[in-house]
C-alpha cells in the first residue's frame, strides 16, 4: 500500500444526461453510454497495470473477460490502488474514454439516412464529456487516503472549466434537453413528410436533436440494439393472454398492406410466440397515427385494430400504464466507511457486482427491460401485473448478497437493504416526468427510518397523483392482499375512493393523532361494513373487515393510506387479471 497511490475518477454528466429523453431507448442508450465510458476507465487502468484486476478496488469484476464484456455496467465512479504517475495515468484514461465516446458516435452516425452537420453534431459530442480524477498517496491507513480523495474529487467537480463553445449556432434548440442547437436542416421539416423524417432521423415533426441527441437515438450495443417502447411495456399484461395467431397475423398483414414495413412492425428483440417481434404500440389507437399521415390509412388502421382486439380478446383493451422502477442500495455511504482495507473494500465490491449481475435475470423473468444495473443502482421498465413481485426479487436478492455487509451505529447493527421506487404512469406522458416520479418515490422509500422500503407512486391523467410506501416485510404483505381481495371482489373500488374522500375531508394532511384518530378509524370501519363487495350483493365478509380493521387499529395504518393502498391494489389487479396471472401465485408471502 505505501508504494501505491489511491485514484478515484469520475465520468459524467449523470442525472441530467439520462433524464434528457423522450423514448425509452434514449434512457436506455444513455444509461448503458455512461456506463460503457466508465467501463473503459477501469478497463483502460486495469491495462496500464499489465491487466492486474487487482488494482481495482471499485467496481471488482470476476474476470478480465467480464471486465472487456460491453454487457458489465460499471458506475461512474472507479476506485483504484495505482502505481506510477497519477496525471500520466489519468491522461491515458482519458484519451481511451474519448476514442471509445468517438467510436460510438461514429457507428451511430452511419445509421442516419439522411443529410445532417455531422461536423457541428461531432464538436457536440466532444464537448459532452466530464472527466475528473483525484489521488492521493497514504501509508497503511486506507480508510484516511479514500476520504482524502473523495474530498479532493468534490473539489475538483464544483471547479468549473470553462472553454469557448465551437459549435454555437442561431438553430433551434434540441428538443431532448434545450442545451444544443439542432444538426438537422431546417429544410428537412419543409421537404420531408412525417413519415421521411421518422425513417431518415428517427424523429417526429416538430422534433429537434443535436449531436448528442442523434447519438442516443441511434446508437447501438455491440449486441442487443432493441429496447422496449413504453407502450409496449404497458400492453404486456394484455399479450400475456394473446393465443389467437391467425387474427395476429391477419391484422400485422393489413398494417403492412397499408404501409407499415417490416422494420417499424419488428422492433423488439425478445420474440412474443404469438405477436412475434411486433411492438405492442400498436395496441393502441392513439399511437397509428405516428405511423400513418394519410386519414383513410389511419382509420382503416385503427378499424383494424379494433377488428384484432375484438377477435382475440373479445374487445378487451390494454391498460394505458407501465411501471418505472428504481432501486437503490441503502446505507452504502456508512457500509463504504466500514471497509478500512483495499481487500475488504474489494470484496465488498464485488458482493455488489454479484448482485448488479443478478439483476438483468431478474428483470427478464418478470417480462420487464432494464435500462441499467451498476452496483446497487437499478432501473427498469416493468409491466403492472409482475411489478410487485419483480420489486420484492430484487430486495431480496441485495439482501441475500450483502448479508454480510454490516456496520454498527449507536449500538444498532447496520444491514445492507434495498429500497425501491415504483413510478406508475401513462404511457404516452414524457419520459421524463416518468423519470422524476420513480427517483421521488424512491427517495420517499429512502426517507422512512431503517429504510429497507418501497414507495409506489401512480400518476393518472384522471385524478390526482397518489404515494403508498412502507417497509419490506409488513408492508408488501399487506398490499398483496389487497390485490387477493380486488381479484375475489371482496372489497369494491368504491369503497377504497370513498374512504380516500372522507380521510380527504377531515384529516387532509394524513397526520391525524390520539383520540382524533381513533376517531377515524372507527368511522372508516363504519363506512366499510355499510359498503358492498365488488358485485354489489352483499356486504364485505367478516373476515375481510376484521383485517382492514387490524390494519387501521392494531397496525395502526391512517385511513388516507390504506385508502390509496387499496386504490393502488385494485390497479395492479386489474393488470394481473389482464394477463390472466392464476391467483395462487398473485399471494405470496416474504
Amino acid at each position: 500500500m505505501s508504494n501505491k497511490g489511491l485514484m478515484v475518477l469520475h465520468i459524467g454528466p449523470v442525472q441530467d444526461f439520462i433524464a434528457a429523453a423522450r423514448r425509452s431507448r434514449d434512457l436506455w442508450f444513455g444509461s448503458w453510454l455512461l456506463s460503457e465510458l466508465s467501463r473503459t476507465v477501469a478497463l483502460e487502468i486495469v491495462r496500464q497495470h499489465g491487466n492486474d484486476l487487482n488494482c481495482l478496488v471499485f467496481p471488482a469484476p470476476n474476470s478480465l473477460a467480464q471486465l472487456e464484456s460491453t454487457e458489465f455496467n460499471v458506475p461512474n465512479r472507479v476506485v483504484a490502488l495505482v502505481t506510477g504517475s497519477p496525471p500520466e495515468l489519468g491522461k491515458a484514461v482519458e484519451t481511451a474514454v474519448l476514442e471509445r465516446l468517438r467510436a460510438i458516435r461514429t457507428d451511430a452516425y452511419q445509421k442516419i439516412k439522411a443529410l445532417f452537420d455531422e461536423t457541428t453534431a461531432s464538436r457536440q459530442v466532444d464537448d459532452l464529456l466530464e472527466f475528473y480524477w483525484a489521488s492521493c498517496t497514504s501509508g497503511e491507513n486506507y480508510d484516511m487516503a479514500r476520504q482524502q480523495a473523495e474530498s479532493l474529487l468534490a473539489a475538483r467537480k464544483v471547479t468549473r472549466d470553462f472553454t469557448a463553445v465551437t459549435w454555437g449556432s442561431q438553430l433551434p434548440q434540441s428538443s431532448l434537453d434545450g442545451q444544443r442547437e439542432s444538426v438537422i436542416p431546417e429544410d428537412a421539416y419543409r421537404r420531408m413528410s412525417p413519415e421521411q423524417l421518422r425513417r431518415a432521423y428517427g424523429i417526429r415533426p416538430g422534433e429537434r436533436l443535436c449531436g448528442v441527441g442523434l447519438l442516443k437515438r441511434h446508437g447501438a450495443r455491440d449486441t442487443d440494439t432493441q429496447f422496449l417502447s413504453t407502450s409496449h411495456v404497458a400492453a404486456q399484461p394484455l399479450l400475456e393472454r394473446l393465443t389467437d395467431q391467425e387474427a395476429t397475423d391477419d391484422y400485422l398483414s393489413q398494417l403492412m398492406e397499408l404501409g407499415a414495413s417490416e422494420q417499424e412492425l419488428t422492433t423488439v428483440s425478445a420474440v412474443h410466440p404469438v405477436f412475434g417481434r411486433a411492438d405492442g404500440h400498436f395496441l393502441f389507437e392513439e399511437r397509428l397515427a405516428e405511423f400513418w399521415d394519410d386519414e383513410g390509412q389511419l382509420s382503416q388502421a385503427q378499424r383494424a385494430l379494433r377488428q384484432f382486439l375484438q377477435k382475440a380478446f373479445d374487445g378487451r383493451k390494454p391498460i394505458p400504464y407501465y411501471a418505472l422502477l428504481a432501486a437503490d442500495g441503502d446505507h452504502m455511504g456508512k457500509l463504504i466507511s466500514a471497509q478500512t482495507t483495499p481487500i475488504a473494500h474489494r470484496d465488498f465490491s464485488r458482493r455488489l457486482t454479484a448482485f448488479a449481475g443478478k439483476v438483468a435475470s431478474i428483470i427478464a423473468q418478470h417480462k420487464g427491460s432494464l435500462v441499467y444495473s451498476g452496483g446497487d443502482d437499478v432501473l427498469a421498465f416493468v409491466p403492472l401485473h409482475t411489478v410487485l413481485e419483480c420489486a420484492r426479487s430484487l430486495a431480496n436478492e441485495f439482501s441475500c448478497q450483502m448479508s454480510e455487509c454490516t456496520t454498527s451505529e449507536d449500538d444498532a447493527t447496520i444491514h445492507a437493504t434495498l429500497s425501491v421506487g415504483i413510478a406508475i404512469t401513462h404511457h404516452l406522458d414524457p419520459l421524463s416526468d416518468a423519470l422524476t416520479l420513480a427517483r421521488n418515490a424512491e427517495r420517499e422509500a429512502k426517507s422512512l427510518d431503517g429504510k429497507n422500503a418501497l414507495a409506489i407512486t401512480v400518476s393518472k391523467r384522471s385524478g390526482a397523483e397518489l404515494t403508498i410506501r412502507g417497509r419490506w416485510g409488513t408492508f408488501d404483505a399487506r398490499l398483496m392482499q389487497l390485490i387477493q381481495w380486488h381479484h375475489l371482489q371482496d372489497i369494491s373500488t368504491s369503497a377504497a375512493y370513498q374512504l380516500r374522500e372522507f380521510a380527504l375531508q377531515l384529516d387532509p394532511e394524513n397526520q391525524a393523532s390520539g383520540e382524533l384518530r381513533s376517531l377515524l378509524q372507527k368511522e372508516a370501519m363504519r363506512i366499510l361494513r355499510r359498503k358492498e363487495m365488488q358485485g354489489g350483493q352483499e356486504n364485505i365478509k367478516n373476515e375481510v373487515l376484521q383485517e382492514l380493521e387490524g390494519y387501521l387499529m392494531e397496525e395502526d395504518v391512517p385511513v388516507g393510506d390504506l385508502a390509496n393502498e387499496l386504490i393502488v391494489a385494485h390497479l395492479l389487479a386489474t393488470a394481473q387479471e389482464q394477463a390472466d396471472v392464476p391467483l395462487e401465485q398473485e399471494v405470496t408471502t416474504p
